[in-house]
C-alpha cells in the first residue's frame, strides 16, 4: 500500500514503522481512538541535511474520546523504542482529548496547538474511517 504520500521526508523504513505504530494504536485504543495526525517538521516536509547524526522526531497527535490511562500511555510510548532502533526516527506521540484541544488551559498550550493545526496531516480519522 502506498502509505502517507504527503510525507516525502520519510524513508521507506520510517513509513513502515509509522504504519505499524498506527496499527498498534488502533488495536490498543479501539473505539476510543478518534484521530492520529503528524505535525511539526516532518508534516512541513522539512528534511535534515544528509549526514546529520540525528533526525527530527516524528510528532504524532493521538486524539482519543477519553483520557488514555497512564499505564496505557507508557506502554504505547515504550513501543516506540524498537521502531526507533529499526528506522532511526523517534516517534513522539502526544495523547489528547477533543476537549483538551478545544480548550487549552495555558497560553503556551494554545500557541502549541495553533502550530499543530497549521501543520497537521491526518493519518487516521475514525469518523470517516480514513486511513491514508
Amino acid at each position: 500500500m502506498s502509505y502517507h504520500a504527503e510525507l516525502p521526508a520519510l524513508s521507506e523504513a520510517e513509513r513502515s514503522t509509522l504504519e505499524r505504530y498506527l496499527d498498534l494504536l488502533v488495536e490498543t485504543l479501539g473505539e476510543r481512538l478518534l484521530e492520529v495526525s503528524v505535525y511539526g517538521s516532518v508534516a512541513r516536509g522539512e528534511s535534515w541535511p544528509p549526514g546529520m547524526p540525528i533526525r527530527s522526531d516524528l510528532d504524532l497527535m493521538v486524539v482519543t474520546s477519553e483520557p488514555v490511562p497512564a499505564e496505557t500511555q507508557t506502554r504505547l510510548l515504550d513501543a516506540t523504542m524498537p521502531l526507533f532502533l529499526e528506522s532511526g526516527r523517534q516517534l513522539g506521540p502526544v495523547f489528547r482529548t477533543p476537549d483538551e484541544l478545544e480548550h487549552p488551559k495555558a497560553a503556551a498550550m494554545a500557541e502549541y496547538l495553533e502550530q499543530f493545526r497549521r501543520d497537521a496531516i491526518v493519518l487516521y480519522d475514525a469518523s470517516r474511517r480514513l486511513r491514508q
